[in-house]
């Protein structure tokens, strides 16, 4: 009996990425593809000379069950999760279409920090950024003179805006830096502040952009996150912001990815940076997209 291929959305809960893992299983319902949410812990691997296996609740998968598999964060503590998915493609990337396999096997982890560093060396602009690992690093710095108040302090692995803090002084600055653990500085990213209060956020799919929204700071909040309620709208996108989203996609070894632009006054772009399972649902609402059909669209069609 031929077996039904299917879909698998990989997350470490029923309640992560719960709008982006049903708009998938529901879109590709639409079309007559199964697709299922799977969990990591449901994972387990034989590992024998000659011919791994990986299964889901017992089955094997491989080429005459799977269309593809598209992940979501599995970051832990551990990195039990995260080593679990790259063992997968590993095993499967040759007969299963892995979204962004390519950039999970370069970069096991691919926080702020490595992604500066991956931009500085190709080209791309990001924000004038320092890095120190000592409290006194920081306060001896000059880059309240270099970038002029206020400066942004960012943490590598914040996620939604809600690490960012904008410090308006050398004051403000010695009172935060007095709070962090010193351990811990080196996990934080310091940065020339941008005083446009929005972004914009590109998805890229299959090497090209398909649609970009612009997200506004509202009121007194500085931060643009939709997350944090800004402002979500559709954004035309110049063909210059285009290829740059697309650039930055294409070095991090990306089939699916959302590219984050920010302006400066003049009008120069910079990367913010780049999520490799950035959700959707305000870029849905806002620009009318249906990423989640383009999505399946791309496993079933690889």
């Amino acid at each position: 009996m031929t077996k039904q291929k299917k879909i698998l959305v990989f997350t470490m809960s029923e309640a992560q990425s719960k709008y982006e893992t049903e708009r998938v299983l529901e879109e590709a319902k639409k079309m007559g593809i199964e697709a299922k949410r799977a969990l990591y812990r449901e994972l387990s691997f034989d590992l024998v000379d000659g011919e791994p296996k990986v299964f889901w609740k017992g089955e094997r998968l491989g080429k005459e069950n799977l269309w593809g598999m598209w992940f979501r964060v599995a970051g832990t503590k551990t990195g039990k999760y995260v080593w679990g998915k790259n063992m997968l493609i590993k095993i499967l990337e040759n007969e299963v279409f892995c979204v962004n396999h390519r950039g999970y096997l370069r970069w096991q982890r691919m926080g702020k920090l490595l992604q500066h560093a991956v931009f500085v060396r190709e080209g791309i602009p990001v924000v004038p950024t320092k890095v120190f690992y000592t409290e006194e690093q920081v306060l001896q710095s000059d880059m309240g003179e270099v970038f002029g108040w206020p400066v942004i302090a960012k943490h590598e692995k914040g996620f939604q805006g809600r690490s960012v803090k904008k410090l308006d002084n050398a004051e403000e600055l010695n009172g935060f830096v007095k709070k962090i653990d010193e351990k811990n500085i080196g996990m934080f990213l310091w940065q020339k502040y941008l005083p446009t209060r929005w972004d914009i956020r590109v998805i890229v799919l299959k090497g090209k952009s398909i649609g970009a929204m612009r997200r506004s700071a509202v009121g007194d909040e500085f931060r643009s996150n939709y997350s944090l309620g800004g402002k979500a709208e559709k954004w035309d996108l110049t063909v210059e912001d285009r290829v740059l989203a697309e650039k930055v996609a294409e070095v991090c070894g990306l089939d699916y990815g959302g590219v984050d632009i920010m302006k400066d006054e003049t009008g120069k772009s910079y990367i913010l940076e780049v999520n490799r399972q950035c959700q959707f649902k305000g870029f849905e609402e806002s620009t009318g997209v249906n990423v989640a059909k383009k999505v399946v669209e791309m496993i079933v069609n690889r």
